[in-house]
């Protein structure tokens, strides 16, 4: 439960800070833009990572399978393949190199995904931090609405 705590924590801590920053760089007159674009991302962002994540573990988890059975000399094991893929539950039934087979491919799969999911999150900080600290100049008698012509009246 702790461990799920700090994680949501961080979480949350780390999305609200992208939120102030992003409108601590965007123009006033832009801000309602700004963060209705990222409310957008954050909402797509679990589909998207899911899909994404789902993805390459299936991919990563295939791949050690196979690898795993060729290495032991196993040939044809098309349908025990598919089942594992579609259910962790049936490592428990299996036995001798075939269990040994599929945990390994499991461990290794999920190595992938915290891999990449890690080194995504790296990227993404430096981005982020790559993207300026000062907020803009102010800029009155810019219209922008008129692309920053200037304009005969403050509003």
């Amino acid at each position: 439960m702790i461990t799920t705590f700090a994680n949501g924590f961080c979480t949350g801590a780390a999305l609200n800070y992208t939120l102030a920053h992003l409108l601590h760089l965007t123009l006033p007159q832009t801000q309602f833009i700004a963060s209705s674009l990222i409310t957008t991302f954050r909402g797509f962002a679990s589909s998207f990572g899911s899909a994404i994540g789902g993805g390459l573990f299936s991919r990563a988890l295939k791949s050690a399978l196979e690898k795993g059975f060729k290495r032991k000399g196993f040939v044809r094991k098309d349908e025990l393949l598919k089942k594992l893929l579609g259910s962790p539950a049936l490592v428990a039934s299996l036995v001798g190199d075939e269990k040994e087979i599929a945990i390994n491919s499991y461990v290794s799969a999920l190595m992938v995904l915290f891999t990449f999911a890690g080194i995504l999150a790296l990227i993404a900080i430096v981005l982020q931090a790559g993207t300026g600290w000062d907020a803009p100049a102010e800029m009155e008698g810019i219209d922008v609405a008129h692309e920053g012509r200037q304009c005969d009246e403050n509003p």
